[in-house]
């Protein structure tokens, strides 16, 4: 393979799909709507929000005192139980972040002893509140040397949360866009500038010049790099900081790589740009719309099918990449399938381009 050939092809392509308004709107509004919704989402500034769950028969005012000391820094919204097992009950269900349990205080110079119930993976929202909560027991029984507040952390209170719990709005979102935007450049983008030249002669011609894989592997390598340039810019644009830029980015690129075989094989197989351009969208729908399910579904059939899917396995990829809380706690599993995926296009691709050179 001739690199040299490969850059001319390359440099060609670009160049065409700049002064191709289609492609030039397919590129342009993923980027445009995840702008859009960062604009239009809960700005940062924004106080973030917890419930907790309050025990506190002695009344003697742990929750105004942690609504309080909290009010700076997060918006806490208060629920009463009348003992800790309802409490539990409370958090257990997830209708709490966790709860605090102050019993009466006793005579004397005795401690006054409160108790957080806290699940093991609480929201750093969460943790930042309950640091503060001995100033407020203790404030609230106005005895603060003499105060004892312990932590137990539960083991399954907070189970139950889906990763939609555990991820902003926002960072949703834009996410989202991402996937929308690669799949629109390997699905609709790269088909159509390999449908547009088989359709007006320019793909044999180029053949005079270089051989076909050199022409699908120019076609490839501006797929991936429509991908990275608006990934970054979607991300440089909305502000949205990776917890593991490496991890995101590398997971963007896979899933490109994933679906841009079949793209190139679709353009092959129609060698009509404005057919793809029509229908194309029915290739994209279930793929936003698995992407988006990742975060709801968590078992039955859907789920198994989804563990064996490029676009879903990237998705969970690129929300663990920019949560520190790391929602699905991906591994080894989903980069295998982006690899399979990859290979398997690229082999079904060099199988129909050997057969049509025949």
């Amino acid at each position: 393979m001739n690199m040299r050939r490969v850059s001319a092809i390359l440099t060609k392509d670009l160049r065409e799909a700049l002064r191709d308004g289609r492609i030039l709107i397919l590129l342009l509004l993923p980027i445009g709507m995840a702008i859009f919704y960062n604009a239009t989402t809960p700005d940062e500034d924004e106080l973030p929000k917890t419930t907790v769950v309050v025990v506190d028969p002695g009344r003697i005012g742990v929750a105004d005192g942690l609504r309080e000391a909290a009010s700076r820094s997060v918006e806490v919204e208060m629920l009463s139980a009348p003992d800790a097992a309802a409490a539990r009950r409370i958090v257990d269900a997830d209708d709490a972040a966790f709860a605090v349990v102050a019993p009466s205080p006793s005579g004397g110079d005795a401690p006054v002893r409160a108790e957080v119930l806290l699940p093991r993976n609480a929201s750093p929202t969460a943790q930042s509140v309950v640091a503060l909560v001995p100033d407020a027991v203790a404030a609230a029984a106005d005895r603060p040397p003499a105060t004892d507040v312990r932590v137990q952390r539960l083991a399954v209170a907070a189970s139950d949360r889906k990763p939609a719990d555990l991820l902003e709005q926002r960072t949703i979102l834009i996410v989202v866009c991402i996937v929308m935007l690669l799949s629109f450049v390997a699905l609709l983008v790269v088909p159509m500038q390999t449908a547009e030249e088989l359709g007006t002669g320019t793909f044999g011609a180029l053949r005079l010049a270089a051989t076909g894989p050199e022409i699908l592997a120019a076609k490839a390598l501006s797929g991936m790099l429509y991908a990275v340039v608006g990934t970054v810019l979607t991300v440089v644009i909305t502000g949205a900081a990776p917890d593991d830029p490496v991890r995101f980015y590398g997971a963007a690129l896979g899933l490109a790589v994933s679906l841009v075989g079949f793209g190139l094989l679709l353009g092959l197989l129609s060698g009509n740009a404005n057919q793809i351009n029509t229908y194309g969208g029915f290739l994209i729908l279930p793929i936003v719309g698995l992407a988006v399910a990742v975060l709801i579904v968590e078992s039955g059939v859907l789920s198994v099918v989804m563990d064996v899917l490029p676009f879903t396995q990237g998705t969970r990829l690129l929300f663990d990449s920019v949560s520190a809380e790391r929602p699905f706690d991906t591994g080894a599993l989903a980069w295998l399938v982006l690899a399979g995926w990859s290979a398997l296009g690229f082999a079904v691709l060099a199988r129909a381009a050997t057969r049509r050179e025949a």
